[in-house]
C-alpha cells in the first residue's frame, strides 16, 4: 500500500482554546490508509448523507478526508464501475485522499465558523481530534447552520446600532441646534454691547470737543486780560508823566493817588483770583490726564473691544497737556500783570514825592483814574468768564469720568458673555464627544 506523508499537514491543523459545545462533534464513518478505494465507495453507498471520508493512518490520526463529489465524479464515468474492478486502479485510495481542515475538539463556535469560511464553499465539513488523534466530524450543513445564525445575529446587532445611532443623531441634532441658538443669542448681547461701548465713545468725543472749545475760550480770554494789564501799565506810565507836572493840584492828587492805591490793590487781588483760577484749571487738566490714562489701561484690558475707546482716552490725555501747557502760559502773564501793577505801585511813590506839580494835571488823573476803573471791570468780566469755561471743563470732565465707568462695565458685561460662550462651547464639544463614543461602542 501507498502512505501519505506527513500524514497531517502543518497548515491544515487549527489547535484553539475549547469554548465549544461537544455536541458539535458527530461520528462519522472512517477508513484507512490502504484500503481499496470500492470500500469508500461502500461508505458513501451505506450513507446517502455523507459527504466526505475521514482517511486515517494506522495510528488513528487524520491525513485527509475521500469527498463524495469525487466518488459521484468516478461512479458517473461510463467506466467507472470497471476502473473500481480494476486492481490496479481501485486499490490506490492515496490517490484521492484530499486535504481538510483539522480542528481541536472543543474549539470555540467563532473560530470554527471563521476556519469553515476561510475554506470557501468547497469545505464540506471539519474533522476533530484529541491530542491529535480522530475525535469525528464536524459536517458542512451544521457550519453552515451556525454561519446563518452568527450572520443573522450580527445583522440584528447592526440593526439595533443603527437605530441607537438614529435616536442619538436626533438628540444630538436637537442638542446642537439649542447650542445653536445659544451661541447666537451671545453673539447678538456682544454686538449690542459693542454698539453701546461705540456710542460711549462717540459722546467722549463731544464732551472731548466741547472741553477743546472751553479751553479755546479760556485763553482767549486770559489774553484779554495780559492786554488790559499792558494797556493799564502804558496808562499808569502816562499818569506818572502828568504828576511830575502837576504841583499846584497836590491836595487833589493825593487823594486821587491812594484812589489810585486802592484800584492797584485790587487789580492785584484780581490778578491773584486769575492765578486761582488758573491753578484750579492746572488740576482739572491733572484730573483729566488721569483719567484718560485709567480709560487707556481699562481699554487696554478690553482688547479688541476697547481699542476706539483707547484713542479716545489718548486724544483726552492730549487735550488735557494742551490745557495745562496753557495754564502755564496764563501763569506766566498773571506774573508779568503783577510785576507791572509792582511798577504801578513805585509810580505812585514817585506821584507822592511829586505833588507839588500835580495840581495841574487833576483833570487827567480823574480821567487816567476813570479809565483805570473800565479796564478793571473788563478784567473782572474776563476773569468770571474764564471761571464759567472751567465750569464747563469740570462737567465735560465729569461726564468722561461716568463714560469711563460705563465702558468699564460693559468690558465687564462682554467679558462674562465670553466665558459663558466658551462654556457653551464645551458642552458642544462635550455632546459630540458623547455622541462619537456612543457610535464607537456601537
Amino acid at each position: 500500500m501507498f502512505a501519505l506523508s506527513p500524514p497531517t499537514p502543518p497548515s491544515s491543523f487549527y489547535s484553539l482554546a475549547p469554548h465549544a459545545d461537544p455536541a458539535l462533534v458527530a461520528t462519522s464513518p472512517t477508513i484507512r490508509l490502504g484500503e481499496p478505494l470500492s470500500r469508500a465507495v461502500d461508505r458513501f453507498q451505506e450513507d446517502s448523507g455523507l459527504r466526505i471520508l475521514p482517511v486515517l493512518d494506522a495510528e488513528d490520526r487524520p491525513v485527509g478526508a475521500i469527498y463524495e463529489r469525487d466518488m459521484r465524479r468516478i461512479l458517473f464515468n461510463p467506466f467507472g464501475h470497471a476502473l473500481l474492478r480494476n486492481p490496479s486502479f481501485g486499490g490506490r485510495l492515496d490517490e484521492h485522499v484530499r486535504s481538510c481542515p483539522v480542528v481541536e475538539r472543543g474549539t470555540g463556535v467563532e473560530a470554527l465558523i471563521d476556519l469553515f469560511t476561510v475554506q470557501g464553499p468547497q469545505c464540506e465539513g471539519l474533522i476533530a481530534v484529541e491530542r491529535g488523534r480522530y475525535a469525528g466530524l464536524i459536517g458542512g450543513a451544521l457550519l453552515l447552520r451556525l454561519t446563518a445564525e452568527r450572520d443573522a445575529r450580527t445583522a440584528l446587532a447592526r440593526a439595533e446600532r443603527l437605530e441607537r445611532l438614529t435616536r442619538e443623531s436626533t438628540t444630538f441634532r436637537a442638542d446642537v441646534e439649542a447650542l445653536t441658538a445659544e451661541l447666537v443669542s451671545m453673539a447678538d448681547m456682544l454686538s449690542r454691547l459693542a454698539g453701546q461701548a461705540a456710542e460711549r465713545a462717540a459722546d467722549n468725543g463731544d464732551y472731548s470737543a466741547g472741553m477743546a472749545v472751553a479751553a479755546s475760550q479760556s485763553a482767549d480770554n486770559l489774553a484779554a486780560v495780559a492786554a488790559s494789564g499792558r494797556e493799564l501799565a502804558m496808562l499808569f506810565q502816562s499818569m506818572e508823566a502828568e504828576v511830575g507836572k502837576a504841583g499846584d493840584a497836590i491836595r487833589t492828587v493825593a487823594e486821587q493817588t491812594r484812589l489810585g492805591s486802592a484800584q492797584t490793590q485790587a487789580l492785584s487781588r484780581q490778578a491773584d483770583g486769575i492765578g486761582e483760577v488758573t491753578a484750579l484749571i492746572d488740576a482739572i487738566a491733572r484730573a483729566t490726564a488721569t483719567l484718560a490714562l485709567n480709560a487707556g489701561i481699562e481699554a487696554a484690558r478690553a482688547g479688541a473691544a476697547g481699542q476706539g475707546f483707547g484713542v479716545v482716552a489718548r486724544e483726552v490725555k492730549l487735550l488735557a497737556g494742551q490745557t495745562r501747557d496753557a495754564a502755564a502760559d496764563i501763569a506766566g502773564r498773571i506774573g508779568h500783570i503783577r510785576a507791572t501793577v509792582g511798577h504801578v505801585a513805585q509810580g505812585h511813590a514817585h506821584m507822592d514825592a511829586a505833588m507839588a506839580t500835580a495840581e495841574r494835571l487833576s483833570a487827567s488823573v480823574f480821567e487816567a483814574v476813570a479809565r483805570h476803573g473800565a479796564f478793571s471791570n473788563a478784567i473782572a468780566e474776563s476773569v468770571a468768564e474764564a471761571g464759567a469755561s472751567s465750569s464747563q471743563i469740570r462737567t465735560s470732565a465729569s461726564q468722561i469720568s461716568e463714560n469711563s465707568a460705563a465702558a468699564a462695565e460693559g468690558t465687564r458685561d462682554i467679558r462674562s458673555a465670553a466665558v459663558r460662550l466658551a462654556d457653551e462651547a464645551r458642552r458642544l464639544d462635550a455632546r459630540a464627544s458623547a455622541f462619537l463614543a456612543a457610535i464607537r461602542e456601537g
